[in-house]
């Protein structure tokens, strides 16, 4: 009988593997790519740590060109590099379904704006856009210094030190942020690092780079008998009950309080939740569950992205003091040499230190991988790629692209210099995706980074030892230091 079993499993396994080559136009067998194994496909040059991810990737596309096939399971892949394929993807209506790997995401982020698709994404978007207006955002530049001036008192108690790592505390300095003006609520990250809800947002993100480069473990039955099931479940309790919660205390406190009363002569700060909770006409627009699914999405997508840009801006000028030099020349001449908190005026002159901010992001996009469905037959790179194949955009290889960047891994602020503007084609730089899915919080991440950079710079000098190529990179999501970045602090005068 096991025998019997074992010939028909083999049967089925050798039937699945053929067909992959049977069915050349759906795999898309005509472009080069490593040759799938049975069932697994091509999982187990992913199967290493995190931290070998991105390295696999980049030896893919030196062997096979810009636009390679892949297998995960059964499922086939499209990588793509090129600013002429990224147009062909970010730019269509018609190629606006996230890709397959984003449903690891529904159990945390449900279908929010980030992981929905169809007449609901229309409908999110339209309906959230005007909460991301500058002038709302202006409100939170209140919150974002004062949270500035936390992190650099935290930083004057290290001045002068050893070598330490930025990057958790660049973390809970944005943690913070996000949460007062997401939710309105106070969680003090800095002060209190020991967050539960940082570990399961952490754990959680681990959780799903481990689960979508791991076929045998998408089934969702299966998935939920393994440990790491049980654990994903617990963290996303975590999250959804701290987000349930902070969403009810924000009910009451509206109900009990006029949204423009004062306290002593201030203004009520208004979070994200309070325009959501506004928009959701008492829940017939918005249920509580919509609310948390975008108060989810908003957490998820707005804090370790604007956290990772931090750091390695930071971690660039500590490598390169004479632009470090060229950012404080810039700062002080805006600032004068005065200690008053930043902005929006400010915000706007600070054209250098924003062109360092999009170099940073040039070498090290917070998000370096995309992924779509594509959602008709389409041609790339002179393939013709049919609908629902999984295409992975690489916006960490097209912004490393030598025939776009001369001198790709420099670090050049003057590539985005609106003195000496470069041409590069309009899809040759995509750190916040680009299109009708163009990043909605754009604005929001260049105005907090504005702010903590520009404080960091005006009180302290940087250095680090680091070398660039002693820095792991791990792509769980978000693309993170794996060790963090170590740096020195000396104040200046």
């Amino acid at each position: 009988m096991l025998v019997q079993i074992f010939f028909w499993m083999c049967i089925f396994i050798l039937a699945q593997w053929l067909n992959i080559f049977w069915n050349k136009k759906k795999n898309i067998m005509n472009i080069p790519g490593p040759t799938p194994l049975p069932m697994i496909g091509n999982a187990l040059l992913f199967s290493g740590p995190s931290e070998d991810f991105m390295p696999v990737l980049t030896n893919m596309m030196k062997q096979y060109g810009p636009a390679v096939r892949f297998h995960l399971g059964l499922r086939v892949n499209l990588a793509i590099s090129t600013p002429e394929a990224f147009e062909k993807i970010l730019s269509s209506n018609k190629q606006l379904t996230k890709g397959d790997d984003y449903r690891f995401l529904w159990d945390w982020l449900a279908e929010g704006l980030l992981t929905s698709t169809g007449k609901k994404w229309q409908s999110r978007r339209k309906l959230l856009t005007p909460t991301f207006h500058f002038q709302i955002l202006k409100d939170f530049i209140e919150i974002m210094n004062d949270q500035s001036k936390i992190f650099c008192d935290i930083l004057h108690s290290k001045a002068d030190g050893p070598a330490f790592n930025i990057f958790p505390l660049l973390t809970n300095c944005a943690l913070d942020i996000i949460c007062e003006t997401a939710m309105g609520k106070k969680i003090n990250a800095q002060k209190d690092s020991n967050s539960e809800y940082v570990k399961a947002i952490y754990k959680s993100s681990y959780l799903f780079y481990q689960r979508q480069t791991s076929p045998w473990l998408w089934s969702d039955f299966m998935y939920k008998l393994t440990p790491a099931g049980a654990k994903w479940r617990k963290y996303i309790a975590t999250l959804h009950s701290f987000t349930n919660q902070v969403i009810q205390e924000r009910k009451l406190e509206l109900q009990n309080h006029d949204e423009t009363s004062t306290d002593l002569g201030r203004k009520k700060k208004i979070a994200f939740l309070d325009l959501l909770l506004k928009e959701s006409k008492g829940g017939t627009v918005l249920s509580n569950e919509d609310m948390r699914e975008e108060v989810d999405t908003f957490m998820f997508a707005g804090y370790d992205t604007t956290a990772t840009n931090m750091t390695f801006t930071l971690y660039m000028l500590a490598k390169h003091p004479q632009i470090q030099r060229k950012c404080q020349e810039e700062l002080d001449h805006i600032f004068g040499g005065s200690d008053r908190p930043a902005e929006s005026a400010d915000l706007a002159k600070m054209k250098y230190l924003e062109s360092c901010l999009k170099e940073s992001l040039r070498l090290y996009p917070s998000v370096p991988i995309i992924s779509r469905k594509t959602g008709e037959d389409v041609e790339i790179e002179g393939y013709t790629v049919p609908a629902n194949t999984n295409i992975v955009l690489l916006p960490f290889h097209l912004h490393r692209n030598p025939s776009i960047y001369k001198e790709p891994n420099k670090f050049d602020p003057e590539r985005f210099s609106s003195i000496n503007p470069q041409k590069r084609h309009p899809y040759a730089y995509v750190p916040f995706s680009a299109g009708p899915r163009i990043c909605i919080g754009q604005k929001f991440a260049t105005m907090e980074e504005k702010i903590i950079i520009s404080s960091v710079l005006r009180n302290f000098n940087l250095k680090s030892d680091v070398k660039v190529e002693d820095i792991p990179l791990v792509a769980e999501v978000i693309l993170r230091p794996k060790n963090g970045i170590f740096v020195t602090l000396s104040p200046r005068n």
